[in-house]
């Protein structure tokens, strides 16, 4: 989302033409937002927590926004990392551990990376391309050999 404001609070006409057209979007899709000047003047909007952030990702008109091919390759981009998710948990057929499961794993198998990769991976690459730096240069491997030590 930061992304796609960042591009958007860029164009000159943001605060009269573009603003209040991205604010009945989000009306359109039965989400409460608005966008609000918060100190220094920097343009903040409505945290979208749980539901309201699923609804957004999935029914928000990105390429009504940012045109061509770009608007159309980050609506899939937020969707990708969503169904994702809701793949690996696809509700099983059958019975767990019998030759009749169709299933592919359980919701309590969703692991704290794979909730990261889904959710916050895009917002750490953006934040780290600004500072001419990669996802290479970090690690927890030695915080997870301290975890499976004990």
């Amino acid at each position: 989302m930061e992304c796609l404001f960042n591009d958007l609070f860029k164009k000159k006409e943001f605060e009269k033409q573009i603003k209040p057209i991205v604010e009945a979007a989000f009306k359109g899709i039965s989400i409460q937002f608005e966008f609000f000047k918060s100190t220094g003047n920097k343009w903040n909007w409505t945290s979208l927590m749980g539901c309201d952030k699923k609804k957004m990702l999935e029914k928000f008109p990105i390429t009504q926004f940012i045109s061509g091919t770009r608007g159309q390759k980050i609506e899939q981009l937020w969707l990708d990392a969503e169904n994702w998710v809701r793949t690996f948990c696809c509700p099983s057929e059958g019975y767990i551990n019998s030759s009749e499961n169709f299933g592919l794993y359980r919701k309590a198998d969703v692991i704290p990376y794979m909730h990261v990769f889904a959710k916050h991976i895009p917002l750490f690459m953006q934040q780290l391309k600004t500072k001419n730096l990669s996802l290479q240069f970090f690690s927890t491997s030695s915080i997870e050999k301290k975890i499976t030590i004990r």
